[in-house]
Formats: structure tokens, sequence, C-alpha cells
């Protein structure tokens, strides 16, 4: 696939999943692409932080931290997909420091291999404001 046909792609896949409004989990995480980068094969998204996503500590909850990753790598991965949709099949997440709520975090997707039967990325989430790095996630995919 081409540069344009790939940034077409994208934009179109973070559309579809993080625009529809319907009251399904992408659509209450804030998410928006942010940019890509064919050339490196990188997409980033922006999240915003949010009150229910708070811990005791008044922080963003981990599994909230997770759904984010879970997110924006699952949006590459079904561009990745082509046609078909995937479905995760398992993610692995590091925390590195806690995200304060009120920061607006970025995840930067690398694309590690769009392969027939699993497609591997990988994560770094910085916070906004700071650009300090705050969690990291690897995962694999299924095309179904």
């Amino acid at each position: 696939m081409d540069k344009i046909q790939w940034e077409e792609n994208i934009i179109r896949a973070a559309d579809d999943y993080l625009c529809r409004n319907d009251g399904c989990f992408d659509s209450h995480m804030k998410a928006c692409l942010e940019g890509f980068n064919y050339e490196d094969q990188t997409v980033s998204f922006r999240f915003e932080t949010q009150g229910w996503q708070r811990n005791e500590r008044g922080h963003i909850h981990g599994g909230a931290i997770a759904g984010m990753f879970d997110t924006a790598l699952g949006v590459v991965a079904n561009f990745a997909a082509g046609k078909n949709e995937a479905t995760t099949a398992d993610m692995n997440v590091t925390y590195l420091r806690p995200v304060e709520f009120g920061q607006n975090t970025i995840v930067k997707v690398y694309i590690v291999k769009m392969g027939k039967t699993m497609i591997r990325l990988r994560a770094e989430m910085f916070c906004q404001k700071t650009g300090k790095l705050a969690a990291a996630a690897t995962g694999s995919w299924i095309p179904l």
C-alpha cells in the first residue's frame, strides 16, 4: 500500500472506531487521532483524562490506562487487518509513573508486524504537557 492510501486508511479506521458515539467503550475514552508517520509506521492518539478514570489517590486508574492502550492499539490493529476486524489476543502494560487527572496523554503506536494471522504492536504513553513517558504496552491481535 502506498503512502497516500496508508494515510487515508488510518484516518478512516480512526474515524470508524473513535467517532461512533454508540455508547460502547471506545466512545467513552475521548480519544482522537493526533498524528501518523508512514515512514516510521506509527500512529498517535490523544486521550483526555476523565473523572470516572480516577483511582482513590486521584491519579488515573491502571485499568483506564490499559483501556487507553487497548483502544489505540485496537484502532491500529483493525487498520492493519484490512477488510477484516481484529481482536486482542494479548496485551502487556508496564506502568512507569502516575498519570495525573487533568493531564492529557499521547499514545504512540508502533506497527511491529502486520501478518495475515497475527498483528504485533507496541506503544508508549506520554503526558502531553510534560512529555514524560508514563507507560508502555505490547500486544498481539488476531485478524478475524
